[in-house]
């Protein structure tokens, strides 16, 4: 109390401390100072606590001997501190173990505690590393040379991959459970999304893949279109080609035991490659053309029609998108056709859009699938490949390590889906936003 009450009379009279933005920082580097020794008093309390506890058995009739308490000191989001460890063995089997370390928060690899771990994930998902190392730098006061932050990520990974399957655990039981009762007053359908894009992997230029697999359940009765409860979700990626994404897939819904439950439609951006992959492995399954990429298109074309007139440029997208979307794809083709723009860039936009539409006609049945809880659209949570890699892993003369490539997507992933938020409280970080 004595050091934050002198703390605070050093910042009322520091004579060089005028403007908001000097002070700003001159509390904010003494307070990680004082927020250090704060931490510091909590963690010795809470080991003395400890120490006053008893120590669970491995072996219920056997007792256990206290070998040595050693300190471990690893990097928090305020600096280095120390941690003791006490390390027990049972007389029984023999067997040692360190019951504090869960408890106080010791780091399981590396030498960063979670409070850094959880603050840095989610940036180094979105943006380069160097990037990211000195912005997290800027803002928290902890610097992270290139092996830290890449300890950080890769253990990270591993244990965000952990939790995520003991999630799929429980999904896959949750599933099982839907499919015992089949009461009728509701149908699971299998929903998958698909893209891909390219970027420089290993030396050469590689086209990731990414598949997002739901389990819905689709009520019977609804008055008004309702996306259908997600049961189960699965994310899957290769780096290959589509005969390996289509194995991959099938081999995931084997392991789920989802492998009888009908695939309801296959979503994708109009890549041919996708459609193809939908017609050898999955015949007869709804294709359905991503919505959103869809309006991307729209989008694009509508901007140049109407360059200098962005509400004019919506009203015509959302005209178009309104018949779309109630299966008057006809409606849109005629107008489209019947348009004569003068100049050239826009006549040739205009033609590869109607192409655009043309070659996706039947995929754009999307009257159906919304109207019985099925998505018509990935959306920026679900999407794959151009939400998920290429916004992270395709800028300008980024190269990738298949291992860095791997645990970074993990990250990406989680960030993108709102896992981060649920991960960390399950390891006792509830208050952590991932938004």
């Amino acid at each position: 109390m004595a050091r934050c009450k002198g703390f605070i009379e050093n910042i009322l009279q520091a004579p060089d401390l005028h403007s908001v933005a000097s002070a700003s920082l001159a509390i904010f580097t003494q307070m990680r100072q004082v927020a250090r020794e704060m931490l510091q008093a909590k963690i010795a309390f809470e080991a003395q606590q400890r120490r006053s506890q008893d120590v669970a058995r491995c072996c219920p009739e056997a007792s256990v001997h206290d070998v040595h308490t050693r300190t471990v000191s690893p990097e928090t989001l305020f600096g280095e501190i120390t941690i003791p460890v006490r390390t027990f063995q049972c007389r029984g089997c023999g067997a040692t173990f360190r019951p504090d370390d869960v408890a106080l928060g010791v780091p399981e690899v590396g030498d960063f505690t979670d409070d850094v771990r959880c603050l840095y994930a989610p940036v180094v998902a979105e943006l380069p590393h160097r990037v990211a190392n000195d912005l997290f730098a800027r803002c928290t006061g902890v610097s992270l040379s290139s092996c830290a932050a890449q300890g950080i990520i890769d253990s990270t990974a591993e244990d965000l991959q952990a939790w995520q399957a003991t999630r799929e655990t429980r999904e896959a039981e949750a599933v099982g459970d839907a499919l015992a009762v089949g009461d009728g007053g509701s149908e699971l359908y299998v929903e998958i999304a698909i893209d891909g894009v390219t970027a420089h992997i290993d030396g050469r230029w590689q086209q990731p893949k990414v598949a997002t697999i739901l389990v819905r359940r689709l009520e019977a009765q609804v008055e008004e279109p309702t996306l259908g409860a997600v049961l189960g979700r699965r994310y899957v990626s290769v780096l290959g080609s589509a005969e390996d994404l289509a194995a991959r897939i099938k081999q995931v819904l084997r392991e789920a035991s989802w492998e009888h439950i009908p695939i309801g439609e296959i979503l994708g951006d109009g890549a041919p490659w996708i459609w193809n992959m939908a017609d050898a492995h999955f015949p007869g399954v709804r294709q359905t053309l991503d919505y959103y990429h869809l309006s991307e298109h729209l989008y694009a074309f509508a901007h140049l029609l109407y360059p200098n007139n962005p509400a004019g440029a919506k009203a015509w997208v959302e005209e178009k998108t309104g018949a779309l979307l109630t299966d008057r794809v006809g409606e849109v083709l005629r107008a489209l056709n019947r348009m004569r723009p003068w100049k050239q860039a826009i006549c040739d936009a205009l033609a590869q859009l109607i192409g655009y539409v043309e070659h996706n006609r039947t995929r754009l049945r999307y009257q159906e699938p919304w109207h019985h809880g099925l998505a018509v659209g990935s959306g920026a949570v679900e999407g794959a490949c151009k939400h998920v890699i290429q916004s992270r892993f395709k800028r300008a003369g980024m190269r990738w390590k298949h291992p860095g490539f791997l645990a970074v997507l993990t990250l990406r992933i989680a960030r993108l889906n709102g896992d981060f938020q649920a991960f960390w409280a399950s390891r006792g970080l509830a208050v952590y936003s991932a938004r």
